[in-house]
């Protein structure tokens, strides 16, 4: 079974953070995102490490994809005043939600992702991070 990694998640096999070989062995299958996360990883890769393009696009190739649909964006407008979460983070959230018993949860290393990802009822993991 897959998992969902948000761009925090994806943008640790670019860059090979300390988090990277917990992350690795964490995930046995294949893993899916949303579209989203293609802009957001490009967008910080060409903002931190122009020259780690080619490596970024290599690991975004490695990744499924879930469309960034109407339904998603609704939902992620429709989360009440008890989820503290950005527009974008919103939308991982409700990718997560919408892609439910096809995938075991969440790998995300943005903190308040994950506090209000597991107060929704998702299964969320940081493999490798401090707590």
């Amino acid at each position: 079974m897959s998992w969902y990694l948000d761009s925090s998640a994806i943008l640790k096999f670019i860059f090979a953070e300390p988090e990277r070989p917990a992350l690795v062995k964490k995930i046995s299958g294949g893993v899916i995102s949303s579209e989203l996360s293609r802009l957001e990883v490009r967008r910080a890769v060409f903002k931190m490490q122009p020259s780690a393009i080619e490596l970024a696009d290599e690991e975004l190739g490695k990744i499924n994809f879930a469309d960034l649909s109407g339904t998603v964006l609704r939902m992620a407008g429709s989360f009440g005043e008890n989820i503290s979460l950005g527009s974008l983070d919103a939308i991982h959230v409700a990718t997560t939600l919408l892609l439910g018993e096809r995938i075991e949860g969440l790998i995300t290393y943005d903190k308040q992702m994950a506090k209000n990802a597991s107060r929704m009822g998702i299964n969320v993991l940081s493999p490798g991070a401090k707590v």
